[in-house]
């Protein structure tokens, strides 16, 4: 298993990387946001440079709020063209994965439309990243981690993969939908993201062990499903001390649980929002 963080796109990414490297972190999640890492300005050499002095893999990362299931057809082009810029960058940093923030909040529209028009969009990026040798993985939302959310997209793009973002499949529902989300997808999990919440309505992006998720059920469960790839630990905030916690707590996690069977009544299900 390997173990990233993901960089704030508000501060210099080069600081970022050898930060994370002292860390001991095996890749950076590199998101590409304005302002320091905007992918019309970002500088691609110095980046790689930084990477294989540091010995750092890299995930590629994109922007949760580009709209690309907007009802304004014009919107929905710029945003894939914003992602395919993002592919370039990923391709020249020797990434092999990005993923792609379903567009799930369109005023008016129903559930039906907002999945239609999320699955031309996967489709597209999905067809632009085989050109680059970048497979594009799905990242389930907030409020959108529903299996019948998610499993029309993923059927209709069949060459996508998931991205399974623990902390939101715990929001907006009475249970964390990580477990039924691997029982379907599991055999498609590109990436996974880890962080920590209360439940409810707000991804509070924790350190692991304050909030409500169990997070050894959450390895065993991927332990399940065969997973050994890379895990990006999201837990934010001015105290990094925190982020390294987080880090070796997952890492002590999976070298010291079997996979098994997940107890019911744990946190993982029927939680208190």
């Amino acid at each position: 298993m390997q173990y990233g963080a993901m960089n704030n796109p508000m501060i210099d990414v080069i600081e970022e990387i050898t930060l994370m490297a002292e860390y001991g972190f095996d890749f950076i999640d590199l998101t590409l946001e304005p302002e320091e890492t905007y992918s019309a300005t970002v500088d691609v050499n110095k980046i790689a440079r930084t990477l294989e002095q540091h010995k750092m893999g890299i995930v590629g990362h994109t922007a949760w709020y580009l709209p690309v299931a907007s009802a304004y057809p014009d919107f929905r082009n710029l945003a894939l063209q914003e992602l395919e810029r993002c592919l370039k960058v990923f391709r020249d940093l020797g990434a092999t994965k990005m993923n792609l923030h379903p567009y799930v909040k369109v005023p008016l529209h129903n559930e039906d439309w907002i999945i239609t028009h999320n699955i031309e969009s996967l489709a597209s990026l999905v067809d632009a990243g085989k050109e680059m040798g970048i497979s594009i993985m799905l990242e389930n939302m907030p409020h959108f981690s529903r299996v019948s959310q998610i499993k029309p997209i993923l059927e209709s793009v069949p060459d996508a993969q998931l991205l399974l973002d623990v902390g939101h499949a715990n929001l907006g529902a009475t249970h964390n939908h990580a477990e039924e989300l691997l029982a379907h997808f599991g055999d498609r999990l590109g990436h996974v993201h880890v962080s920590d919440n209360r439940g409810g309505q707000d991804d509070l992006h924790l350190p692991l062990g304050v909030g409500n998720i169990n997070w050894l059920s959450v390895v065993r469960l991927l332990k399940n499903v065969g997973y050994d790839g890379t895990i990006t630990v999201e837990v934010f905030g001015d105290d990094d001390d925190y982020l390294v916690m987080s880090r070796d707590k997952i890492k002590y996690l999976w070298e010291n649980t079997e996979a098994g069977e997940v107890a019911k009544g744990t946190r993982l299900e029927n939680r208190p929002d």
